[in-house]
């Protein structure tokens, strides 16, 4: 997915060690068919990244998702998200599956877009 236009929203999400495997095919085989089926108008306004193998010591390890466009966050709230593309009850599953794999709060960042210096 190529962004054409500056982030919105920066979102940081730490990954338990171990299941970042997990979490990149749950983002490619849940959130991505869900997003396209039930938010078509956002399709190619996102873009995750996955934190370095190699990060210096001490560093956070976190995947960022970037946000572009004229969103706003509860477009990119996975639980109704999920119920509109695949029913209450499997929401419910696969927003579980998400919060084993997700260690504490997410934290988001908005951005006004950038600054001539």
């Amino acid at each position: 997915m190529a962004m054409t236009s500056s982030p919105r929203y920066v979102l940081a999400t730490q990954v338990k060690a171990g299941r970042d495997d997990d979490f990149e095919t749950f983002m490619r085989d849940v959130v991505v068919p869900a997003a396209v089926q039930a938010r078509p108008d956002l399709a190619g306004m996102w873009q995750l990244m996955r934190p370095a193998a190699d990060q210096p010591e001490g560093c956070t390890r976190a995947w960022l998702m970037f946000f572009e466009g004229p969103s706003d966050l509860d477009d990119w709230n996975l639980e109704p998200l999920f119920e509109e593309a695949y029913g209450v009850d499997a929401s419910r599953e696969h927003l579980q599956y998400f919060e084993d794999m997700v260690e504490g709060e997410q934290t988001v960042y908005a951005l006004d877009g950038p600054s001539e210096l």
